[in-house]
């Protein structure tokens, strides 16, 4: 008789502040559209995600030039998903004409005019096949857009009843805080989270430029890239690409790939990147997980993460990542002062002149209590 699978129970987090729910692990659809049938792909994903109790599904105009957002709102049709039981998002800058310079004749097929704002939510809205998200992103601030217009226009949206919250990705502190202030001064709806990268390689933006925006404003976050574009996966150990990778397979991916890889593995950080690499492995072995569980529950260690945002190209990974709750849920102090042995890049801690000691970090704040 096959013995049934196990899966861990799913853990739910407010977005922020907000009354919202949302599952710690959640499912990004920006790279799962190589296979020879990316619907069918996309709806075997999602499917498995709400089998594992992934209620969180983020996307973006974007992605796939609009078609990411049509896979993942057939996929709920197909499944016949309850429209009360998922949280789904998606973001708002770029278009949906890549990233390339456009003709100047589409100047306003981009950006966070007000106009971009109301026309970009209606047409995701209809690729979606939704009549709102949960939340609508502000993909990327806007240099050339007053800010009063932008708020303005998402607290309509919000009216409007197309969204019931707004938020930022990849906005710096000031600008988040510069937002909540002229909001809450106007009586218009403020952002309440951000979708940052945040992973083992990438802290100081989360951990620490953040820290008064969860603190004060009590901002939600939904962070992308927790496996570091699958450099935390374990399969680039050596230093190497993968055959099958995302950045050699995907043409959206290779413009990136320079960048990307040269974070960590350009000729003066390689050999440092292979060697924290290869000890994250072996100390995931020790505790009997993989490296990718590992480097999720790290990640889901600070509390706060509201979520992170997987980009499952197969199935079969969801039940592999959600593995990495049973590790989470298991995370110590000895763990977390290990793993800051390895990494050695935890923010420069602020200091408490009354003792002339280093305040405890916001991570560790955010594990471990006041203990």
């Amino acid at each position: 008789m096959e013995q049934k699978e196990e899966k861990p129970a799913m853990e739910y987090r407010y977005l922020g502040k907000t009354g919202l729910r949302v599952s710690a692990l959640s499912f990004g659809n920006m790279v799962n559209h190589q296979s020879a049938d990316p619907q069918a792909s996309t709806t075997e994903i999602v499917g498995k995600c709400l089998e594992y109790g992934i209620n969180f599904f983020d996307t973006a105009e974007i992605y796939s030039l609009g078609q990411a957002e049509v896979l993942l709102g057939q996929a709920f049709k197909d499944l016949k998903v309850r429209r009360e039981d998922i949280v789904v998002t998606t973001k708002l800058f770029f278009g949906t004409d890549g990233f390339v310079t456009m003709d100047q004749r589409h100047v306003n097929r981009k950006g966070l005019s007000r106009k971009h704002i109301i026309e970009g939510t209606k047409n995701s809205l209809s690729r979606l096949q939704l009549e709102y998200v949960d939340v609508i992103y502000a993909h990327r601030y806007d240099q050339e857009t007053p800010l009063e217009e932008v708020v303005k226009a998402f607290s309509w949206i919000i009216e409007q009843g197309y969204a019931f919250y707004w938020g930022t990705s990849e906005w710096d502190a000031d600008q988040i805080t510069d937002a909540i202030v002229y909001a809450q001064a106007n009586g218009l709806h403020a952002p309440v989270t951000e979708q940052p990268q945040y992973n083992m390689l990438v802290r100081n933006r989360l951990e620490k430029d953040y820290a008064t925006l969860f603190s004060k404003f009590g901002y939600g976050s939904t962070c992308w890239s927790p496996l570091a574009s699958g450099i935390l996966t374990g399969r680039y150990n050596d230093g190497n690409v993968p055959e099958d990778s995302r950045f050699t397979v995907d043409d959206s991916f290779k413009d990136f790939k320079d960048m990307t890889l040269g974070q960590f593995f350009s000729p003066d950080k390689r050999e440092k990147s292979i060697q924290i690499l290869n000890r994250l492995g072996e100390l995931a072995k020790e505790h009997g997980y993989t490296q990718t569980q590992l480097a999720l529950a790290w990640s889901l260690a600070n509390k706060d993460v509201s979520s992170l945002i997987l980009g499952f190209s197969k199935a079969h990974y969801v039940a592999e990542n959600v593995k990495a709750l049973d590790l989470y849920r298991k995370w110590s102090k000895e763990l977390e002062d290990t793993m800051e042995g390895i990494l050695g890049n935890s923010p420069y801690p602020t200091v408490n002149y009354r003792q002339y000691t280093p305040n405890k970090t916001r991570r560790q704040i955010g594990v471990f209590g006041n203990n």
